[in-house]
């Protein structure tokens, strides 16, 4: 079935993508064989005097390659092989002697902008749906169809660092400004507007200005900006984590070599990188988190007013998000004295947007005008969905939605923040159980998708796909999990932080074993967490898991000396560290509570660590808190940190080995002493000589 057609009349031909049984287009290699035939008649028709590329997907121009075909690759000759197919048909693209122009409404990502960047020239709408990246970084590869090669030659070198090495989206707008494209409009201008450049074209009045920095003209300089870019790498990406490094080490040995040549350079690298590990398991990343999108029932049922009771760092993040997206979000005050204090710390939020031109001021003060206060249970009729997130204490949050059940209307949904607290245990003085619910967000609000639905026994599957259908609108990645103390992610998480303080009150020190972590691949080490997240906070939470699993779950000396102490990390300016005059220092104070009686290696903080997350992960698959493996995965990856191109904590461990961890845990636990006990499910793993993924029936029933 044909992807592309080609229309011509009076001398102008326009090639059509239309990727058939396909939501969007993408530039599969079957699309890419089709686009040589149809290149070669454009060649052999000598009436045809332009070509113009446009896409009949509504908000889409390509969205790029297949990764599907890519996932599928074995090999790295059958990867740049591929390549170079590609690569000559885009080339006979590059080298038609007619003028090409690439029409962009919608997304034109990675293998689509590779095509566009092979026309002679692209313009676009400024619609907010015309995006350009190269997302290719974030499967653990990069543009691999001439986009190391020719977008330096257009945009320049930095410019064409900035996107590849990250894989970030810019509008029409910047793409103007970098010189990505040539020229943009309205929306709706479509005609008028492309007539309009041809006619400059026929003129000879369009000329081109390449947006190349003058420091790259010369060998030093450039070599200055090569080291730059790489310093900047190794502060912000593992160096496990090799995508970005290849890249960036293709860029650089490219730079001078015949195009031809950088080509191949390009696509060998490519080649590499596509068939790791690493990247296969970004590609399952990926597939992961699109299912996740679209895994709901739709329901009638919108939910367009909301009320948030709670105004600490997490509540103030609640109604930034709930006020970006929700017609109309009440907060409920003790006091209103504090409402304007609580209304700039949300506008504070909305800063990244007005910075990066993403949203006008007009728009953010009407997302601001949204916003209204109340002392009172007043006037709550109207509310479609209200949020709790007060402090972590079980009566008042009882007391609190008892209240909210008795002012909403009967289909309200109620949902409670809490991060530990039972949701079955909140709900049992509730008369409509069946709309209560955990609605679990991460810190912080505005930049971490993840968030855990955590139902009670009654709660209705229609209040369940309201609440996911809303959620993934805000751009979020709703799971979810099973109702038990932490539920999933802290569960899991809260002994890796909770070892990190047995093992410095053993005579480690607090960088020594933030920066382990942080070199293993956590975005930031235990101590620099704690005490972001706030060390009172993290008490709690470990006292609420200490009451429910025991001797599982001590509270190390260390957090209880420094809670007492008051000691509660960046917002009291001292926690692990200090962070007073400006400075970040260990915080020597927290060796009063520490022992010096041994040396713990390098090796084995990092396996305590990880390997304690490994086993209470396990656990919660076997208490059927979630019944998949590779959700786990990704709650943890969007939740934590966790290192993605380590596939997640139970793929990480069926690389390491059930074996090795059994043992090491065995180990630790003769060492140590219950913290560290092997779950029968692990046990069960070893002795069938099974792993995460294969041992899937032990816990599934």
């Amino acid at each position: 079935m044909s992807n592309l057609s080609l229309k011509i009349e009076k001398s102008i031909a326009t090639l059509y993508f239309d990727s058939q049984e396909e939501k969007v287009n993408k530039l599969s290699f079957d699309v890419l064989h089709e686009l040589d035939l149809i290149l070669d008649e454009i060649i052999k028709n000598r009436d045809i005097d332009i070509l113009i590329i446009k896409s009949l997907k509504d908000k889409i121009f390509i969205a790029g390659a297949d990764i599907n075909e890519i996932k599928a690759f074995k090999t790295e000759d059958e990867v740049y092989n591929a390549l170079m197919k590609g690569d000559a048909i885009l080339n006979k693209l590059e080298n038609l002697k007619i003028p090409t122009i690439a029409y962009i409404n919608g997304a034109c990502m990675g293998g689509g902008l590779e095509l566009a960047l092979a026309c002679k020239y692209r313009i676009a709408t400024n619609s907010n749906n015309t995006k350009f990246a190269f997302p290719e970084i974030k499967l653990g590869f990069f543009p691999g169809l001439g986009g190391t090669q020719r977008a330096p030659k257009l945009i320049g070198l930095i410019n064409s660092m900035d996107l590849i090495l990250t894989g970030k989206n810019i509008d029409a707008n910047k793409a103007y400004k970098i010189g990505l494209i040539d020229d943009y409009f309205d929306e709706g201008q479509e005609e008028y507007k492309i007539y309009e450049f041809i006619e400059k074209i026929k003129n000879n009045s369009k000329k081109r200005v390449l947006k190349k920095s003058i420091f790259e003209r010369f060998k030093l300089t450039r070599n200055i900006i090569f080291k730059k870019a790489y310093k900047n790498l190794q502060k912000k990406v593992n160096k496990d984590f090799i995508a970005p490094y290849k890249a960036l080490k293709v860029l650089k040995d490219t730079y001078d070599k015949h195009f031809q040549d950088g080509l191949k350079v390009e696509a060998s690298a490519f080649a590499q990188l596509s068939v790791t590990k690493e990247s296969k398991y970004l590609i399952e990343l990926f597939f992961l988190s699109e299912k996740i999108k679209k895994d709901y029932e739709k329901t009638s049922n919108e939910i367009s007013t909301s009320l948030v009771i709670g105004n600490g760092v997490m509540g103030k993040g609640i109604i930034w998000l709930l006020s970006k997206y929700l017609k109309q979000t009440r907060i409920k005050l003790r006091n209103l004295d504090k409402a304007q204090n609580i209304i700039g710390d949300v506008a504070k939020l909305y800063d990244y947007f007005l910075k990066s031109r993403k949203m006008t001021q007009a728009q953010v003060d009407l997302k601001l005008s949204s916003l209204s206060y109340t002392q009172n249970f007043d006037g709550l009729k109207n509310i479609d969905l209200a949020i709790e997130a007060i402090v972590e204490n079980k009566e008042q949050k009882e007391e609190l939605l008892k209240k909210l059940e008795s002012c909403m209307k009967d289909d309200a949904i109620i949902a409670s923040n809490t991060s530990s607290i039972s949701i079955e245990e909140l709900s049992k003085n509730l008369q409509r159980k069946e709309n209560f619910m955990g609605i679990h967000f991460f810190n912080p609000v505005n930049k971490m998708p993840l968030v855990e639905i955590i139902p009670n026994s009654k709660t209705s599957k229609k209040s369940i796909n309201t609440v996911k259908q809303s959620l993934i609108k805000m751009g979020k990645m709703p799971i979810v999990v099973g109702d038990c103390a932490g539920f999933l992610v802290n569960r899991i998480l809260l002994p890796y932080l909770n070892e990190a303080a047995f093992i410095l009150e053993e005579g480690s020190n607090i960088t020594t074993i933030d920066k382990v972590l942080k070199d293993f691949g956590m975005p930031m080490g235990p101590f620099t967490l704690a005490d972001n997240v706030g060390i009172d906070i993290g008490y709690h939470v470990s006292k609420i898991l200490n009451e429910s699993y025991g001797q599982r779950m001590p509270i190390s000396n260390v957090l209880i000396k420094i809670y007492e102490q008051k000691l509660f990390g960046k917002k009291s300016k001292k926690g692990f560290y200090d962070y007073t005059n400006n400075n970040t220092i260990e915080n020597k104070s927290i060796y009063n509570y520490t022992n010096d009686i041994r040396v713990v290696t390098d090796e084995e903080i990092k396996n305590r660590c990880i390997f304690i997350m490994i086993n209470e992960a396990s656990r919660c698959l076997e208490e059927n808190i979630i019944s998949n493996a590779d959700i786990l995965d990704f709650a943890m990856i969007a939740g934590t940190g966790f290192p993605a191109y380590k596939g997640g904590l139970l793929k990480y461990a069926n690389f390491i080995g059930i074996k090795k961890i059994v043992h090491e845990l065995k180990r630790f636990e003769y060492l140590y002493d219950k913290r560290f006990e092997v779950s029968k499910l692990l046990l069960q793993l070893e002795e069938k000589n099974l792993d995460f993924k294969t041992g899937e029936s032990l816990w599934k029933h």
